[in-house]
């Protein structure tokens, strides 16, 4: 049973209202009704605050709780992390403890921890080590040598092939694939020829990657995800890419072979990078932008070929206006016409 208070002292906030009211849910705004606490993401929606059913709103310290003395709000800096925080307190968790399921098929030289959870018709191919609190669901393949580390979640579907690592906390969804061969040809003169790749793909903590989303494996060294970035689903990722800490790659984004990204950057939805390219920190690249060259530090780009973004609304101004200047060019152009023909 939580408390209306109980979820103020996780998030931090200041409570106004009655802390001793049970709630049962997190809801969005619209759908609350009585027994759900919603939150106020952006002050643009506070105009919907009167009309929700919730029991409880969690609102930013920007609103004036003095207008809604009627409602039980808590009262947070960041309204967004404050809802992280609460929805972690109805999340139900993963299973822990299962054991190994009769059905799943384990070689004999994998090393599984006892605390693994190991659901039927799993596959785990010779010498790869599973480590405490690791859960793999059905139809996971994970292939030879491979390393998951403590508390990683791999949902249905997951195929690992072999020589990955996987580091702590990753959480892997349905579909995706680790460690798949890059796209290596070179011409011979009649045919391409495939150049085995070599390498691996490294996986650090605390990293999620979505549905169906495919990571290549080097074709020398490693593919390499650094700690804390998180990638949305059907992604594609090159093989020797390097991803740092803390980014956000967002769905349909297709990064080319052995191209770095740094910390902190994200590529909104349906991003192109070509190969051998460099993306600084902090890096912002608006949705359909397509990365032809290096990116310094702090950039934010849009466009194709990339341009600073301000560079590239000025340049949406022009298009907008293209029909106009057009028609007036065929004014001018028959003027002189006109002008000629009378000289």
């Amino acid at each position: 049973m939580i408390t209306l208070k109980d979820i103020a002292e996780k998030t931090g906030g200041v409570l106004k209202g009655d802390g001793n009211v049970i709630i049962r849910r997190i809801m969005s705004m619209h759908e609350a009704q009585e027994g759900d606490i919603t939150f106020l993401s952006q002050k643009g929606f506070e105009k919907y605050l009167k009309d929700t059913r919730a029991s409880a709103i969690i609102v930013g310290n920007d609103v004036k709780a003095d207008e809604y003395a009627e409602k039980n709000l808590i009262i947070v800096k960041n309204p967004g992390i404050a809802y992280a925080k609460a929805a972690q307190m109805f999340h139900k968790g993963y299973p822990k403890g299962m054991g190994i399921s009769s059905l799943a098929c384990i070689s004999k030289s994998a090393e599984i921890s006892d605390t693994a959870s190991i659901y039927p018709y799993v596959f785990v191919g010779e010498g790869s080590k599973i480590c405490k609190d690791v859960v793999l669901y059905p139809f996971v393949h994970i292939g030879e040598h491979v390393l998951i580390e403590d508390g990683t979640i791999l949902y249905p579907h997951v195929t690992v092939y072999d020589d990955v690592k996987i580091g702590k906390n990753v959480i892997i969804h349905s579909g995706a694939v680790l460690g798949s061969d890059g796209f290596g040809y070179v011409w011979d003169g009649s045919k391409h020829m495939k150049i085995p790749q070599l390498g691996t793909v490294e996986i650090g903590d605390d990293v999620e990657i979505g549905a169906n989303t495919s990571i290549d494996r080097a074709s020398l060294g490693k593919t390499i995800i650094k700690k804390g970035t998180k990638i949305d689903n059907l992604v594609q990722i090159a093989h020797n890419v390097s991803i740092g800490e803390n980014s956000i790659v967002v769905s349909l984004v297709g990064i080319a072979g052995s191209t770095s990204v740094g910390d902190n950057v994200v590529l909104a939805g349906r991003v192109g990078v070509k190969d051998h390219v460099r993306i600084g920190n902090n890096v912002r690249a608006a949705g359909g932008t397509g990365i032809t060259k290096d990116v310094p530090d702090n950039s934010i780009i849009s466009g194709t070929p990339h341009m600073p973004h301000k560079e590239w609304l000025k340049l949406q101004g022009y298009l907008k206006n293209l029909s106009k200047m057009y028609e007036r060019i065929k004014k001018i152009e028959k003027t002189l016409k006109t002008e000629a023909q009378d000289d």
